[in-house]
């Protein structure tokens, strides 16, 4: 499953982005990062089709950020019909209620390399239930 996989990994904190990114990588993930909405936005909008999964931070510096990502995320989707690209918010901060009312899964901070992959099964296994098939 994790072969030639791409995520986008979205966290404003450079420690935690780098260092995330190099245990992403260890687990056989190939990574693209943001550091914030803005490039992240560009990021979607031009590469949307071969993004696998997106893990972003909810706080990009201001809350909700990551919410904000995800709404436009739904509508690229939605735009581009292509199957739902499942998306793991984490904070450092309990939001897994916002989490779910946006129908995906949340990770809390700081987290373990197992939890990151629990959390990254979760969503692509969210993704094969939900999948819409367009024609």
């Amino acid at each position: 499953m994790k072969k030639n996989m791409k995520m986008l990994l979205v966290e404003d904190n450079e420690v935690i982005r780098n260092l995330t990114s190099q245990l992403l990588e260890s687990l056989g993930y190939n990574v693209l990062t943001a550091a914030g909405k803005k490039t992240a936005c560009d990021i979607i909008q031009q590469q949307c089709r071969e993004i696998d999964l997106f893990l972003m931070d909810n706080d990009l510096p201001a809350p909700n950020e990551g919410l904000e990502i995800i709404a436009f995320t739904q509508d690229i989707v939605g735009f581009f019909r292509i199957n739902n690209i499942p998306i793991i918010l984490m904070s450092g901060k309990d939001r897994s209620a916002d989490a779910e009312n946006a129908g995906v899964e949340f990770l809390l901070k700081p987290f373990s390399s197992k939890e990151l992959e629990s959390a990254i099964q979760r969503a692509m296994a969210k993704k094969e239930l939900t999948a819409d098939t367009y024609i």
